[in-house]
C-alpha cells in the first residue's frame, strides 16, 4: 500500500512539473503575441498563437528564439507559396492571371532571398537589416495581392498565401520590436 501511494505522488508531482513547464511554454508564446497585437494593429493575435506555436520549439524558446521561429515559419511560407505559383503557371488560365502569377513568381523569388537573408541578418543581431526585410516581403506579398484586383471579376488564388506572408512578416517585425526594447 505505501508502494503504490509512493508512486501515486510520483505521478501526480511529475503530471504537475509538466503541466507547468507546458504553461509556462504557452504563456511565453501567448504573452508575444498578445505584446505583438497591442504595439500593431497590423499583428492578428490568434494567427499569431497558431503559428507560433506550431513549432514544437516555441515550448523552450524565450521571445528573442521566437523572433527565430517566426522568421523560419516566414521561409517555408514563401518557399511553399513559391512552389503553388510555379504549379498555378503550368495551368491554362486567363493571360492577364498569368501575367499576375508570372509577377508573383518574380515578387516571392525576391521574398525567398529576402527572407534568407532576414535569417542570418536574425543570427547576428543586425535587427535593422532585418526590419528592412520585413518590410520588403511584406510589400512583395501585397503587391502580388493587389495586382490581382486591378482587374474586374479577377480573383487571386494566391489570398491565403499572401496573407500568411504579410502576416507573418508583421509578427516577426512586433517581435523585433519586443527584442530590441528588452
Amino acid at each position: 500500500m505505501n508502494t503504490a501511494l509512493c508512486t501515486l505522488f510520483l505521478f501526480l508531482a511529475s503530471s504537475l512539473i509538466l503541466f507547468h513547464v507546458e504553461s509556462a511554454a504557452n504563456d511565453i508564446v501567448s504573452d508575444t503575441c498578445q505584446k505583438s497585437a497591442a504595439s500593431s494593429p497590423n499583428v492578428n493575435y490568434d494567427y499569431c498563437v497558431k503559428a507560433l506555436g506550431s513549432d514544437p520549439k516555441s515550448r523552450t524558446a524565450d521571445v528573442q528564439g521566437l523572433g527565430l521561429i517566426a522568421l523560419n515559419l516566414l521561409e517555408s511560407s514563401v518557399t511553399s507559396t513559391g512552389s503553388d505559383i510555379q504549379q498555378l503557371l503550368k495551368q491554362k488560365q486567363d493571360p492577364y492571371v498569368h501575367q499576375c502569377l508570372s509577377d508573383c513568381s518574380d515578387l516571392y523569388s525576391d521574398a525567398l532571398e529576402t527572407t534568407k537573408e532576414a535569417v542570418g541578418a536574425y543570427q547576428e543581431k543586425r535587427f535593422p537589416d532585418v526590419q528592412n526585410s520585413m518590410s520588403t516581403v511584406s510589400t512583395d506579398a501585397t503587391t502580388c495581392e493587389s495586382q490581382f484586383k486591378e482587374k474586374k471579376g479577377v480573383t487571386s488564388p494566391l489570398t491565403k498565401q499572401n496573407g500568411d506572408a504579410t502576416q507573418l512578416s508583421y509578427i516577426e517585425l512586433a517581435i523585433l520590436a519586443i527584442v530590441k526594447g528588452s
